[in-house]
């Protein structure tokens, strides 16, 4: 049996679009971002968010200290930085 070449990248396409594709019904799962503080915000890559748990310019604060970035399941996104009285995310 031979395959060409396009009926090898079909058969490729259809079962990697299978397989990313989520069951019904699945739900977001909570997202967790590390970054660093920069200035009074959490920087997450390019982006930066702004603190809603503790304080970049706060005790423990300054550019490069520590911070994460949570989006939930709800929708919502609380970020963490220095000083946020949880140490698994500041």
């Amino acid at each position: 049996m031979q395959f060409s070449l396009s009926s090898l990248l079909v058969a490729l396409a259809v079962v990697s679009s299978a397989a990313a594709t989520p069951a019904s019904g699945a739900k977001r799962g909570t997202a967790t971002s590390d970054g660093e503080c920069n200035g009074t915000s959490c920087q997450v890559g390019f982006d930066n968010f702004e603190c809603n748990k503790g304080s970049c310019t706060g005790p423990g604060g300054g550019d490069g200290a520590y911070c994460t970035v949570v989006d939930r399941q709800d929708g919502t996104r609380v970020t963490y930085c220095p000083g946020c009285g949880d140490p698994n995310f500041c």
